[in-house]
């Protein structure tokens, strides 16, 4: 019995997590259309160019916390 309701609560936690992944992926393509935005396994993944400088940086860090 244990044992299933460990598998449950697994499963709605793996469900819970590739949500946010979707919604943290979702926002950064509204906030940096310039950069390409992939949810790669259990990464979200940013490919382009943004300059050491740009306070989008910041922004992101913050939605990383």
């Amino acid at each position: 019995m244990m044992d299933t309701l460990e598998e449950r609560a697994r499963a709605i936690g793996e469900a819970a997590a590739a949500r946010v992944r979707g919604r943290v992926a979702a926002t950064m393509r509204e906030t940096l259309p310039d950069v390409a935005v992939d949810v790669v396994g259990d990464d979200v993944v940013l490919t382009g160019r943004i300059t050491p400088d740009d306070p989008r940086l910041r922004w992101i860090g913050s939605v990383l916390r």
